[in-house]
């Protein structure tokens, strides 16, 4: 009968080892999954934050079919509380994305990040805009960008608004 002891204690060691190494590895899986959880939060904030729209009267958007090549001028403004990497601006009109796309920063002095509230003037540039568009055309402007990066994490805004050219 002194056997049946000393194996019953063997099993309840060998019970308390597993356990407790399930136990530890449970909480390492639950402590990752809260990590993630933590990343995908933040990130859901900085997309609530990050923002930009067009900026000015849409029914007057300049066309200017003098240039070689023609251009389009309008302006974006950072609505968001993030700085906007004007460097990633994408802007497609119709659809179609211009040949050449230039930026700068509105203001006195003049900025040099796309801060909060800031404009930034875009100028589109394509060879093409004397045969497909002339003034008073209604066209389609798609415009995203992305935000700088925050806490190790990025976000990107987008609009889309019809525009008259003038």
């Amino acid at each position: 009968m002194a056997d049946g002891g000393a194996s019953t204690f063997i099993l309840l060691i060998t019970g308390l080892l597993i356990s407790s190494s399930v136990s530890a590895l449970l909480i390492t899986e639950w402590s990752n999954a809260a990590k993630v959880a933590q990343i995908q939060q933040r990130g859901v904030q900085l997309q609530s934050e990050v923002d930009i729209d067009f900026s000015g009267d849409p029914m007057m958007v300049d066309l200017n079919l003098i240039t070689s090549p023609e251009e389009i001028t309008f302006y974006v403004q950072n609505t968001g509380i993030h700085t906007m990497d004007e460097s990633t601006l994408g802007v497609f009109i119709d659809g179609s994305t211009p040949a050449g796309i230039s930026t700068s920063f509105a203001g006195t002095p003049t900025p040099t990040t796309w801060e909060p509230n800031g404009l930034l003037v875009v100028v589109l540039r394509d060879g093409n805009f004397a045969t497909d568009y002339s003034e008073g055309d209604d066209v389609s402007l798609f415009v995203i960008a992305s935000s700088e990066t925050v806490n190790g994490l990025s976000s990107s805004a987008n609009f889309n608004v019809e525009v008259r050219l003038s």
